[in-house]
């Protein structure tokens, strides 16, 4: 068998000043072109962390919004204990409640940045209680999704 010639690229014919020129690349895109979607995709960028950081406010929001309730049943509990109990014995629930309601308070005072800085900096002083932590959180919410669903199955 005798080796078939192997074809040559084609060659592509571009205007000139001075007429065709046989052989040229073709045109590269404008030269703004190319900055043109780098800007765009910078707007892209900005536009989808100004999304982040507002679900994310809305989220602290949220939380501390959730915890000043927790912390006004915990006060609510601690009346009932000193009632039925006797005093105090609500002085631990009393506790609990305040603890919440400064938690509550420093979360709802702090920026996102501050939060997400104060949570490295914990992790790295602290990675077992970090971990631990996360996954009682975990645990938590696995349970509250399960409970929240029809038949008690996720």
């Amino acid at each position: 068998m005798a080796d078939s010639p192997v074809p040559k690229p084609r060659q592509r014919a571009t205007p000139t000043a001075t007429g065709i020129q046989v052989g040229a690349t073709p045109a590269a895109a404008p030269k703004g072109a190319f900055d043109q979607a780098r800007e765009q995709v910078s707007g892209m960028a900005e536009e989808a962390t100004t999304a982040v950081r507002k679900a994310a406010n809305q989220g602290k929001d949220k939380a501390a919004e959730a915890l000043g309730g927790l912390s006004k049943l915990a006060d609510d509990a601690a009346r009932t204990i000193d009632d039925r109990i006797g005093g105090g014995y609500g002085d631990y629930a009393r506790k609990a409640s305040t603890t919440v309601q400064d938690f509550a308070s420093t979360l709802q005072s702090k920026d996102i940045d501050d939060l997400v800085a104060d949570t490295k900096a914990f992790v790295r002083k602290s990675p077992v209680v970090a971990i631990g932590a996360a996954a009682a959180v975990g645990f938590l919410l696995t349970r509250l999704f399960k409970a929240g669903t029809s038949d008690g199955r996720a």
